[in-house]
């Protein structure tokens, strides 16, 4: 299976004090350092290459509005389902709903047992709530859950939003050239913006690669030791007024297909994040 531990959890999303929904809130939580993006840590011409991407994506306006987005992620080798992740994730207040089917519990997809885990993403104090197959687990399993879901968002939805994210707090961007060929994905030409972070806020390094006619992205690449993790990005979906891949192929070994389903754009509701009191 493809793996990218290494992503800080801050790279996704940033921690807020508020993690119920009765307080009002206009915006998403943010870290508190550093508070906001700084075009001045950037190239003139990377910030431009970004600004033109999330243009043709459908607007930067439209993701820092987004208080909940909603998708399923698949896991393929050699078109075999590997995994299957569906995630809810309540930007707005911090939470996460996670489902991870297990593949092996049963031959027929209606009869395959699903671990639950509803938990706090920043709030590590406040008790996750875990439940396989419908039946509560152990505190200790829970805990454990609750951080592999942590680490699961952290990855399945950086690959799916990265370049929503190019102007979250933090964020550095750098003009890395341009790109011919990258294993036939820009054969017609791509522009290259490198993406590192304040050190308060993450370790990675990627590369967004930039169709110079359409200026959507075309492959994403995290370096990986000393070479690069790529990723060619194969069809897009809309939700909320906003272009999302539909599938991710490995660029060095073809087989590792990731494959991004059912993804909604809508309001958080304390049920799904919640469980609810049997009784």
């Amino acid at each position: 299976m493809i793996h990218l531990r290494a992503m800080s959890l801050a790279v996704l999303v940033a921690v807020g004090g508020a993690a119920g929904c009765a307080t009002a809130r206009t915006v998403a939580a943010t870290q508190p350092t550093p508070a906001t993006f700084d075009p001045a840590t950037s190239d003139d011409k990377a910030l431009k290459l970004v600004d033109a991407s999330l243009a043709a994506l459908g607007g930067h306006d439209k993701w820092i509005a987004i208080k909940e987005l909603r998708f399923d992620t698949k896991y393929f080798q050699n078109g075999e389902l590997k995994a299957h992740y569906r995630h809810a994730w309540d930007r707005w207040n911090g939470r996460h709903h996670q489902e991870i089917a297990d593949l092996r519990s049963a031959a027929k997809p209606e009869e395959i047992q699903w671990t639950v885990v509803m938990h706090d993403l920043f709030d590590l104090d406040r008790k996750p709530q875990v439940t396989y197959g419908g039946q509560p687990v152990v505190a200790d399993e829970a805990r454990q859950s609750a951080r592999l879901a942590r680490e699961r968002l952290a990855e399945d939805a950086y690959l799916l939003a990265i370049t929503y994210k190019l102007h979250d707090p933090g964020v550095r961007l750098a003009d890395a050239g341009e790109v011919k060929d990258l294993r036939g994905s820009c054969l017609e030409g791509c522009w290259s913006v490198k993406v590192t972070f304040d050190p308060a806020v993450g370790k990675d390094t990627w590369f967004v690669n930039f169709d110079n006619q359409t200026k959507l992205p075309v492959v994403i690449e995290k370096v990986h030791g000393q070479g690069r993790i790529g990723y060619r990005i194969k069809g897009w979906q809309d939700a909320g007024g906003l272009k999302w891949p539909t599938e991710l192929q490995n660029i060095g070994l073809e087989s590792e297909v990731i494959k991004y389903e059912n993804v909604k754009i809508g309001e958080p509701e304390d049920s799904t994040y919640v469980p609810t009191v049997q009784g």
